[in-house]
């Protein structure tokens, strides 16, 4: 009898216990870092760690001054593009289910900024806002799943972070969004956005994941996106690996960017070997590297990442702060009445030597 109580017990208790998600299955989309449907556009030197795929659309402009690092490619609607657009299809299908995985769903307020949220499935009906920062908390588990399910429009604020601690991985993370994504300037994202119309990542904006659009555009400035491999589902872990912050700064803007490491057994703690720019730092915890470079220079320098597991990695890398562009001043307003009054002299010079011609 003892025996069969205790089975009745552990039955109650283990009905009660919340499912576990499992990732999102991304297909051949894993190996990007954008991919969009109608248009990709870039403005000044963004860095894509993953390949670049357009379908069923043809242009994509701002490649250079953008670039997208060995071994990717950009791929405009040929083969790997249209299997990866059919791809997120069914990624993006997969991650809308309703109650996925057998729930519990999880309520989302309008704004997550300052929360600390746990491995789960999220959902809102409407849109959501990311002011500030938001951790995501692994709780230990280096396979905890996070997926979060907009109805609407998701949009993060100027220097908002997502912050992954104990264990929680970028390549585990993914947000569903009911029609377009915009990432804030300066702000860090972590995770896969899966949007159904498009992603705009503004400037200086970095990201951990991917921008896929399955019916838009996807609209960049000056970022970093590395794609973070593919999910952990429990098996090896891949080789620990780390990617290098954008290569382009400029004197007195804002910079902002991250070391990324994937693979291994995370957390990881991040260090330099060498100098970075004056006037910007590397937080060993995230791998933002931040600032406004207060100089010109050219940095050489070492990355490293070292996991939990006491593996290690590095990676060569270098950040070019360069002065910012001159600008023409507008002239005065005592300037332009000048020139208002020259232009009508002119004129009338004009007119009456058409006068004269006309004459003889």
């Amino acid at each position: 009898m003892r025996k069969l109580g205790a089975v009745l017990v552990c039955a109650a208790f283990c009905l009660r216990l919340p499912a576990t998600q499992l990732p999102v299955t991304l297909g051949s989309t894993v190996t990007f870092a954008v991919l969009a449907s109608s248009t990709v556009t870039n403005t000044g030197a963004t860095v894509l760690n993953g390949n670049l795929g357009l379908s069923p659309g043809s242009s994509v402009t701002g490649f250079p001054p953008g670039s997208v690092a060995l071994p990717y490619a950009i791929h405009i609607d040929d083969g790997p593009a249209v299997t990866a657009q059919n791809d997120l299809t069914t990624a993006y299908n997969d991650a809308a289910t309703p109650n996925r995985g057998g729930g519990p769903v999880i309520a989302l307020p309008g704004d997550i900024g300052g929360l600390t949220l746990t491995p789960g499935l999220y959902n809102t009906a409407s849109t959501l806002g990311i002011t500030g920062v938001v951790t995501l908390n692994g709780q230990g588990n280096t396979n905890s799943v996070f997926i979060f399910q907009i109805g609407s429009a998701l949009t993060t604020a100027v220097t908002s972070q997502v912050v992954l601690i104990n264990g929680a991985q970028a390549a585990n993370i993914f947000w569903q969004v009911g029609s377009s994504a915009t990432l804030g300037v300066n702000s860090i994202f972590n995770g896969t956005i899966l949007a159904q119309a498009s992603v705009t990542v503004n400037t200086g904006a970095a990201l951990n994941g991917r921008a896929l659009a399955r019916t838009g555009a996807v609209t960049l400035a000056s970022n970093t996106l590395t794609q973070p491999g593919p999910a952990a589902t429990g098996g090896p872990a891949g080789a620990l690996a780390v990617t290098c912050p954008n290569s382009s700064a400029q004197v007195g803007l804002t910079y902002n960017s991250l070391v990324v490491a994937t693979g291994g057994t995370p957390p990881y703690t991040y260090s330099i070997t060498g100098a970075l720019p004056p006037g910007l730092s590397l937080n060993t915890a995230t791998g933002a590297v931040t600032g406004a470079p207060s100089g010109t220079s050219t940095n050489n320098f070492t990355a490293m990442a070292a996991d939990s597991a006491a593996g290690s990695a590095s990676s060569s890398c270098s950040i070019t702060a360069t002065s910012q562009p001159a600008t023409v001043p507008a002239p005065s307003s005592l300037n332009l009445v000048l020139i208002g009054l020259a232009c009508a002299v002119l004129y009338r010079s004009r007119e009456r030597i058409m006068r004269v011609v006309k004459r003889s």
